[in-house]
């Protein structure tokens, strides 16, 4: 069982991700960077920000981030920000990503419109979500 969010939880997603032939299907011409945050709220104090390289469906780096300033540092071509409780929503498939995106739940920053024509790879999102053992803090 994994904590969300942790480093171990990103890096058992990321594994998840891998294993999967139809994350590189999904993935196919879409890279970049991008940095997710976690903004605090209860039980969450502090922000949980980390950063990714990808490339065609795979992770070709990954990083905790010390804060939300190093954001600005990297300068990622996509940025995913919400409250804590949007982001637990969204890994126990509570929340359609797509739909929280378009009703503005998570701020994002970078080219949507990559992201919106995967829409139809929303079922991939699901399983991969429910190969990670999580638990909530």
């Amino acid at each position: 069982m994994h904590v969300f969010p942790s480093k171990e939880w990103c890096e058992a997603l990321i594994a998840a991700i891998h294993a999967d032939p139809q994350s590189a299907v999904a993935g196919r011409g879409l890279q970049g960077d991008l940095a997710a945050a976690i903004l605090p709220e209860p039980p969450l104090d502090e922000p949980f920000v980390v950063y990714a390289r990808t490339r065609d469906g795979k992770v070709l780096e990954f990083r905790m981030l010390e804060d939300l300033d190093e954001i600005e540092e990297i300068e990622p071509a996509y940025v995913a920000r919400a409250g804590y409780q949007t982001w637990k929503k969204l890994v126990s498939s509570e929340l359609d990503p797509i739909e929280a995106l378009l009703q503005r739940k998570i701020q994002f920053a970078g080219d949507l419109q990559p992201i919106i024509e995967r829409a139809q790879f929303k079922d991939l999102f699901w399983r991969l979500l429910g190969k990670v053992p999580t638990k909530f803090i």
